[in-house]
């Protein structure tokens, strides 16, 4: 994974994948506690330990002892309790924003004063998390996206205002695996559920639906699905790597009257653009809804 050289303040609007400090960071002895390792909880346990981690520094809390031991060892971490959270440099709550009211309170008494609480979940904010941890400083949000567990992830990094740079560092480092971390402020985060929380749905979606008809076509599914995974692939590493814009990327396909045209055309008519704006629309609306706003 690639490195920026360029270092940015916390207020800064700038993204970035890891800093050299961040990549350097000797995490074999911070110890963690997830508190909910579902989808986005499991990601990010994939993703700190891809960051070093060590697995038994990794303690895993569920609903109970037995989805506990499930979770450590799908994700070759180790169970744990609530009483783990009383020796942990961060406690990473990754519970479903439905469960965070009666889940949050419950760490108030076991969190060490310096302690990072890192919160993945949606629908909450800054706010409401600071009073439910009885006014907790060291408070920092990440919304990621579930690409995150294999190191290609998008996630957006809130820190309170009153969280200390040795937190906002951690949480970084934490991180540092998980692929592209964006400094944007928490009004932004609608927004960002939109363009990346929720956009592996509606990218999953494209796929399904071209492998299908790639099926439908005559090539068989086995076939079609490494076709247009490859494809859809190649042409995301392809923008990145040129830092060539879409629409020129894509009139470099286009022939006048070929294949690629009469294509395009058809996504065109069909409301492609008109549903992929309203897609990501409705999700920022929902997460809008989801805090309270």
């Amino acid at each position: 994974m690639s490195t920026h050289e360029s270092t940015s303040t916390r207020e800064s609007t700038s993204s970035q994948q890891t800093t050299p400090e961040d990549a350097l960071a000797d995490l074999s002895s911070t110890t963690v506690v997830v508190v909910g390792a579902g989808n986005m909880g499991g990601a990010f346990v994939t993703a700190a330990l891809a960051a070093g981690i060590a697995p038994e520094n990794l303690r895993i809390v569920n609903s109970s002892e037995e989805s506990s031991r499930r979770a450590a060892e799908d994700l070759d971490a180790t169970p744990g309790t609530l009483a783990d959270v009383d020796d942990a440099d961060a406690v990473v709550i990754g519970v479903k924003p439905y469960q965070l009211d009666a889940v949050v309170p419950s760490l108030r008494e076991h969190l060490r004063e310096d302690a990072l609480v890192l919160c993945v979940a949606a629908g909450t904010t800054l706010a409401a998390l600071g009073e439910l941890l009885g006014g907790h400083r060291e408070l920092v949000r990440a919304m990621p996206n579930t690409p995150m567990s294999v190191g290609e992830g998008v996630t957006q990094l809130m820190p309170s205002p009153e969280a200390g740079e040795a937190s906002v560092g951690l949480a970084r480092a934490l991180l540092s695996a998980s692929g592209l971390v964006v400094d944007l402020p928490e009004d932004k985060g609608h927004a960002l559920i939109g363009a990346a929380g929720s956009a592996p749905a509606f990218v999953f979606t494209m796929i399904d639906a071209m492998i299908d008809e790639a099926v439908r076509q005559g090539i068989p599914r086995p076939e079609a699905t490494r076709i247009v995974l490859q494809t859809v692939k190649g042409s995301a590493v392809l923008l990145q790597e040129t830092g060539e814009h879409p629409a020129v990327a894509r009139s470099q396909v286009m022939s006048p009257g070929g294949t690629t045209a009469e294509g395009v055309a058809a996504l065109e008519r069909g409301g492609i653009r008109a549903a992929l704006a309203g897609a990501m629309d409705a999700a920022a609306s929902r997460s809008r809804t989801m805090s309270g706003e």
